[in-house]
């Protein structure tokens, strides 16, 4: 069993080099911001080919993540068939728990042989600094107001990893992505039939939508042309969605504002996109048996999770360890999770690649969320001898 500690990787690597794939994450650009990670791999592992997914970048980053997954699925299956010694995959960030719902969804299928989780919030995030440039009214404690309900899980990718410990009945209920990976929940139908609760508490912090929208709504979310232009449409008009009834949630927080719980909506509105990602789900959910989630980990060599203290991102940062706060805020390692992910059930297979000592850890101060992938120290001491 590994300890976390600093980057300290012993593995000799031999020639040939296997092929890496690499995942980008939120709102990290255009493609080109992952290619400097890929070229120092070159240069360090001459001959080693390389590929940077160029699906779902910049603002596209936003899709909820099974539309990402299951899209992304396609380019890293072929890729696999392309190498039949097997690849290496390397997920930033948000990247990172794509990268893990493919490897898990597609366990029967990939020929993954080192998963390298590069900061990224394996357990989940509470904490809403990084997403206050983009929705300025939303807190770490009311986010699950809008996240934990239908508009939330369907309309951005943000909302399927956010994990409240002070609701996880909630989260349980709610949570389209994160805890179905974690396989604590099966992806089914039942997904697209969540109570209505949240979601009626949401109407009252709303806004109106003219007629002309509703139909814009509906066109976009239902589409399933994933040109750049068409994703940025249905990006913005969920963002467009979320920011408003953020606004709103954290106007009926506000002692002052007396009015703020008599907004009126039309709930059709509000809620016509989430219909529209209900019926793409429909058609498009894979209900995969849960022993495939844990067949996909298991067929691992080798589970790289990286991450560290000074990241100012990923909250809590021991998430990219699959950590969790529990509801008083007490940190939750994740070899304690013995009521989900590592319990002896081992849902996902974490807790058998751990005792085998397919599990390594590493904690690295001193490195901010922006600069993993950029960082030296990281690839030379952390990344590089494990792609073999």
């Amino acid at each position: 069993m590994s300890e976390s500690n600093e980057c300290n990787n012993t593995s000799a690597s031999k020639q040939p080099y296997r092929p890496v794939v690499i995942v980008h994450g939120l709102m990290t650009g255009d493609v080109s911001t992952m290619q400097h990670l890929a070229a120092r791999i070159a240069e360090l592992h001459p001959g080693t080919k390389t590929y940077v997914i160029d699906r779902f970048c910049g603002l596209a980053s936003l899709e909820p993540l099974w539309r990402q997954t299951k899209k992304l699925a396609d380019d890293l299956l072929k890729i696999c068939s392309l190498h039949p010694e097997g690849v290496h995959v390397i997920g930033y960030s948000q990247g990172g728990l794509i990268a893990r719902g493919m490897i898990e969804e597609y366990g029967a299928e990939h020929n993954v042989r080192t998963f390298i989780s590069l900061s990224s919030p394996q357990g989940g995030q509470y904490g809403a600094e990084c997403f206050t440039k983009m929705f300025p009214a939303l807190t770490t404690r009311t986010a699950y107001e809008l996240f934990y309900t239908r508009l939330g899980q369907r309309a951005l990718s943000v909302a399927n990893y956010w994990y409240d410990p002070r609701h996880r009945d909630l989260y349980l209920k709610y949570s389209a992505y994160l805890a179905v990976i974690d396989n604590v929940k099966q992806q089914n139908s039942s997904d697209l039939n969540l109570q209505q609760q949240n979601d009626d508490d949401l109407r009252t912090k709303t806004v109106n939508t003219s007629a002309a929208v509703i139909g814009k709504i509906i066109d976009e979310a239902e589409s399933d042309d994933d040109s750049p232009k068409k994703i940025e449409e249905r990006v913005s008009i969920a963002i467009a969605a979320v920011s408003a009834a953020t606004v709103k949630i954290a106007e009926s927080h506000n002692s002052n504002n007396s009015n703020a719980n008599n907004v009126t909506t039309d709930v059709d509105t509000v809620m016509a996109v989430v219909a529209a990602h209900d019926n793409y789900y429909a058609e498009n959910s894979n209900k995969s048996n849960p022993n495939t989630k844990k067949l996909g980990l298991t067929r691992l060599q080798r589970l790289i999770l990286i991450g560290g203290p000074d990241d100012g991102v990923i909250s809590p940062w021991q998430s990219s360890q699959f950590a969790v706060l529990d509801k008083s805020g007490k940190l939750i390692p994740m070899r304690e999770r013995q009521d989900d992910i590592y319990s002896d059930n081992d849902p996902i297979g974490i807790h058998q690649l751990d005792m085998a000592g397919r599990l390594i850890e590493y904690t690295v101060p001193r490195v901010n969320h922006h600069e993993w992938h950029r960082n030296e120290k990281v690839l030379r001491e952390c990344i590089i001898g494990w792609l073999d």
